[in-house]
């Protein structure tokens, strides 16, 4: 059983970059979309970067059977949360932050 560390991380913070800019952007910019709307949006967004993040960890000789996508994600998510809140806090990009 293997998994690719390196590009395990590097999909990681993608994610949680993708998700911390949705997040200043939801913060700083007027939503037109219902919360419904918005919600569904981001949904059907997330899951298909998160089976984009899976595809490029299994082609870089990852077992499949090891990339969990709950587990990605919420790696991902955690990032995202701190790099937002010290990006507030801070006044820096959260991109740079991650």
């Amino acid at each position: 059983m293997y998994v690719d560390m390196a590009v395990l991380d590097e999909e990681c913070t993608r994610l949680a970059c993708l998700m911390a800019d949705r997040s200043m952007e939801h913060l700083v910019v007027p939503e037109a979309r219902s919360p419904e709307q918005q919600g569904a949006d981001l949904e059907a967004e997330f899951s298909s970067e998160l089976e984009n993040s899976y595809g490029r960890i299994a082609a870089a000789g990852s077992d499949p059977e090891c990339i969990l996508p709950s587990m990605l994600m919420g790696m991902a998510g955690k990032l995202a949360i701190l790099a937002t809140d010290v990006s507030l806090r801070g006044n820096r990009d959260a991109a740079y932050v991650i």
